[in-house]
């Protein structure tokens, strides 16, 4: 156990040195970031100009800056966790070493995690800079109240969008190209997950959709969270439903991405792209 952590260490040491080799893409990384968040605090100017408040922002005190803030800052751990295994395993096919890797000591599962360790830790520093910008530099106002309710939110949300992503990288290795998977909750999760504006403007029948994704949980327990500060008793029924939701994904992720790798070396199908 200590030497599978010992090596996804090093491999995630790799995965800095190679970033600090491209200091022009991480400065634009950067720049994007405070990009987007300036676009939104903006955008969040229109809606505090109108004379009577918003309703379905009533409950984090009309301030849709703050809202909006959050599901930029967790856009990236959906990417992360949805994308990560299947950017992976489509890059060692590509370069041909998936089947090199799968005969070595270290396993595919161990540099999986390792790319998963190094990308959920990158995203940090864009979520940290996300707030430092929107709360330091602008008008985001966050509570502290509940703070120490975020990072169990934040581990199950990870598990939860780990989940899609192996299912996702299990569409890959099959098909090779095009993965529904990642298209559907990718494009649901921005449409119906109230990244952008509150589930409740939208119709009824696209609410009780939003229900099945992962983020509607994670945005609205963020938000509850730190915006409002509400109690873990008013936090508990999302934590609840966010627990099942990951329960239900994970053991199923686990198992489609094994007999995905089973079919492709029985069939071998393994190494092509």
């Amino acid at each position: 156990m200590l030497y599978t952590i010992y090596k996804i260490l090093l491999l995630v040491h790799k995965e800095f040195i190679k970033e600090l080799s491209y200091r022009l893409s991480f400065f634009l990384q950067f720049f994007s970031t405070i990009m987007y968040t300036l676009i939104f605090f903006f955008v969040a100017k229109v809606f505090s100009s109108g004379a009577s408040p918003i309703p379905s922002l009533e409950k984090y005190n009309g301030d849709y800056f703050s809202f909006v803030l959050i599901g930029l800052a967790f856009m990236g751990y959906i990417n992360t966790g949805m994308r990560t295994f299947s950017n992976a395993i489509r890059v060692e096919q590509m370069l041909g070493t998936l089947e090199f890797i799968l005969t070595t000591p270290t396993s595919l599962t161990v540099v999986l995690l390792s790319k998963l360790v190094w990308n959920f830790l990158y995203d940090s520093f864009h979520l940290f800079v996300y707030f430092v910008m929107g709360v330091f530099f602008l008008s985001a106002r966050y509570t502290g109240e509940s703070l120490w309710t975020v990072p169990i939110i934040m581990l199950l949300s990870l598990a939860a969008f780990s989940s899609l992503g192996m299912l996702s990288a299990g569409f890959i290795i099959i098909f090779k190209r095009g993965d529904p998977v990642n298209m559907f909750f990718s494009f649901g999760s921005i449409l119906l997950g109230g990244v952008y504006y509150p589930i409740e403007v939208m119709p009824a029948a696209m609410q009780r959709a939003a229900e099945v994704l992962p983020i509607t949980y994670t945005l609205r327990l963020m938000r509850d969270a730190i915006i409002r500060g509400a109690p873990l008793a008013e936090l508990a029924p999302d934590l609840i439903k966010l627990t099942l939701l990951t329960a239900l994904l994970l053991p199923v992720s686990l198992w489609f991405i094994s007999f995905a790798l089973r079919r492709a070396k029985h069939d071998g199908s393994l190494t092509h792209y």
